[in-house]
């Protein structure tokens, strides 16, 4: 049995590698403690003549020194420097206020020390999967990391933004924590690797099938010397299904110097790619000056239009993110609040609906499997959408967001909404209608509109306004 022993509380110090740097508000414990005294000892290691480190205990020891003790009962352990850090952090880790910093330095450390991620799991209970999503946050820029969470980013928002693998992309998005365009930021930053992996991963399977990589300037468009082919193989097809496609496309082709170039699909951010040809014969007589102008503004109508589409589609995104994301406690929402808008939205709706439910306002089950990342291979199992939504462990809030975007009050949302169809890509008012109301409902719920989706709606975006080349 340990022996408790009362040691004067001047004699006691803070371990140095303590992983706990912040002790929080102490003032409730010192209260507890100046009424009821100290009830569980110290554990301390004694680092020279009548000296000794708090081990466990840090908080109490501060406490009783706001309480005006004088001194503590402790247990003098003679544990190793090793064991010494391992107890502290194990009886760390699960504390619900140690910041998402102080939780992957205490992993980093345990790594340090020796433990592998398995063991460092069983001794403080978390998986050998959380452990390593923790440790990748020590690679982070230590001071961005350190205000981002300050400014309230989660562990969710971490393990995500670990995923980028530049530096520079992980820097951007993190000092936007805390604003409200974090999350259009990291989804983009996201994004842009998908897109980028993916052509790196076609490039190198069009080298291979002896298609070069179309030069630069490359006029591609009507009148052009290049021809497109039939071959749009995409990165989610997998390397076979776009090996096989090469095959054929250089088969057909045997006698012309084929081209690739790449395309973004804005939805999933897949890159796409196309395969082209120089042309056969080419009329060589210049175009006159009337239909090179007409070509000219056809492309800048294009180029306009498709960045208008790209920025609706970040909104779509923005929106089922919030969405796949959310939870009562987190967005501030209670149940009851939720219960009255869905009456609010649902009656609202009901008073067009006449004698009969329009089709376009049933359930739209390709929106809420996208929306809450439902694959279609669980569907092989035969079990209803609720059925796997509860087997999947999904919310029953988020279902219930996702039914209203998806068709239940709404038509089912989209990329892009409005099917945006404006010749010339001018602004069109979006103040009334369903987007206005889609809006305002996912407002009340603790959405908050990026700066570009406020501009977007209000009609202030530059793309309305310029003819930049997307």
């Amino acid at each position: 049995m340990n022996t408790i022993t009362m040691i004067p509380i001047d004699n006691l110090l803070h371990h140095p590698e303590n992983p706990r740097k912040d002790l929080g508000d102490l003032t409730e414990l010192a209260e507890s403690i100046k009424a009821n005294g100290v009830m569980q000892n110290l554990t301390v290691v004694e680092i020279d003549d009548h000296i000794y480190n708090v081990v466990i205990g840090n908080r109490r020891m501060e406490a009783a020194k706001l309480a005006g003790l004088t001194e503590l009962p402790c247990v003098i352990s003679d544990m190793d420097y090793k064991t010494q850090i391992a107890t502290m952090l194990t009886e760390n880790m699960q504390r619900q206020d140690l910041t998402v910093y102080e939780q992957a330095q205490g992993f980093q450390m345990m790594m340090d020390l020796g433990y592998s991620a398995k063991e460092i799991g069983e001794k403080t209970g978390f998986s050998e999967k959380t452990v390593k999503d923790r440790i990748k946050f020590t690679k982070f820029n230590q001071k961005n990391f350190q205000e981002a969470v300050a400014k309230g980013a989660t562990l969710l928002d971490m393990i995500e933004i670990s995923k980028l693998k530049s530096k520079a992309d992980q820097n951007e998005v993190m000092k936007e924590a805390g604003t409200n365009n974090f999350r259009r930021t990291l989804l983009n930053k996201l994004g842009e690797q998908k897109y980028k992996d993916g052509c790196e991963a076609m490039a190198k399977l069009a080298k291979e099938a002896g298609i070069s990589a179309l030069p630069e300037n490359a006029n591609v468009y009507g009148g052009g010397e290049y021809t497109r082919t039939d071959c749009k193989p995409e990165a989610k097809e997998g390397e076979e299904k776009i090996r096989k496609k090469l095959k054929r496309i250089v088969k057909e082709n045997q006698d012309e110097e084929l081209f690739y170039k790449f395309s973004r699909n804005w939805n999933d951010d897949m890159a796409c790619m196309s395969v082209l040809r120089k042309n056969r014969k080419k009329e060589q007589e210049e175009l006159d000056q009337a239909a090179q102008e007409l070509k000219e503004k056809e492309r800048t109508r294009q180029q306009k239009l498709r960045k208008i589409r790209k920025l609706w589609a970040e909104a779509y995104r923005l929106r089922v993110d919030f969405i796949r994301n959310y939870t009562v406690t987190t967005n501030g929402t209670g149940m009851t609040t939720i219960g009255k808008l869905i009456a609010k939205y649902a009656l609202k709706q009901q008073n067009s609906w006449n004698d009969k439910l329009p089709d376009n306002q049933h359930w739209k089950e390709k929106y809420i499997k996208e929306t809450l990342e439902i694959q279609q291979e669980e569907y092989e199992e035969k079990k209803s959408l609720w059925e796997l939504i509860e087997a999947r462990g999904i919310p029953q809030i988020r279902a219930t967001i996702a039914w209203i975007m998806g068709g239940g009050v709404f038509c089912a949302d989209d990329p892009e909404f409005g099917k945006y169809n404006s010749y010339s890509g001018d602004y069109q008012d979006y103040s009334q209608g369903q987007l206005a109301e889609r809006y305002e409902f996912l407002q009340e719920i603790g959405y908050q509109l990026s700066d570009m989706e406020q501009q977007l709606m209000d009609g202030t975006h530059e793309c309305y306004r310029t003819a930049e080349r997307s």
